[in-house]
């Protein structure tokens, strides 16, 4: 093996490191397509060892509801009244599938312009990521703080009749906002469809009014000429 080889081997293991380096590490336990119809639990949120600037999503208990944490903030909301929903704070719940990460530092981009559909945040956020020398080929998650003009969020509902909140052929609720203040919490990957984003998505959204009383899982949006601040984990 001769000397230029060799270099050219430690150049690659040294870019490798970089990018591995670059973003906090996206973690998963379960996964969208092996719930089956039985949503067995596969994480328990109070085992996660460090809470501090964790967020993370998924849907709550068996399917009781959406789940999203926020900077170490666990979020839980329910759906089970015609019209109506909850949100409460507890690290005691479980989930059949559920993503998170650690993100202590977040890096800002202000951004202008329209989006009209999910797949819009989508394009953005990998724009943007590219652009700024993200590793898109990682997972990560992001943020984006705003006031939305209007955007639609669902929260699921019981399967099963033996769970809480069950209602014969409903599956979620669906909310609609107009001129509402909050943030969207998201994880991109192009490498994760079926497991914690859609067969026919690179990203899982949901979203938290800024007041807190509301928080659902991302369906539609339309929102035109308003600026927003994109937040990207800060780069080691």
């Amino acid at each position: 093996m001769n000397l230029k080889f060799l270099a050219s081997l430690l150049t690659i293991a040294l870019f490798t490191i970089n990018l591995q380096a670059q973003m906090p590490h996206v973690h998963y336990s379960g996964a969208m397509n092996a719930m089956g119809n039985t949503y067995d639990y596969n994480m328990w949120l109070d085992s996660i060892p460090n809470k501090s600037h964790l967020f993370g999503m998924g849907p709550y208990d068996k399917m009781k509801g959406e789940i999203t944490v926020v900077d170490g903030t666990p979020y839980f909301a329910t759906a089970f009244v015609e019209g109506s929903y909850e949100v409460g704070e507890s690290w005691d719940i479980r989930a059949p599938f559920f993503v998170y990460a650690h993100v202590d530092q977040w890096k800002s981009f202000n951004i202008k312009g329209n989006f009209k559909s999910v797949q819009d945040i989508q394009d953005m956020v990998a724009k943007i990521a590219m652009a700024n020398g993200y590793d898109t080929d990682q997972p990560f998650p992001f943020r984006i703080k705003g006031t939305f003009d209007g955007l639609t969020a669902h929260i699921v509902t019981p399967r099963n009749p033996d769970v809480e909140g069950f209602r014969e052929g409903i599956k979620s609720q669906k909310f609609s906002f107009e001129g509402t203040k909050g943030e969207l919490i998201g994880f991109y990957s192009d490498h994760h469809q079926g497991i914690y984003t859609h067969h026919d998505s690179f990203v899982h959204i949901h979203f938290l009014k800024k007041d807190k009383s509301f928080m659902g899982h991302l369906d539609a949006i339309e929102t035109q000429g308003q600026t927003f601040t994109l937040y990207l984990p800060k780069k080691d």
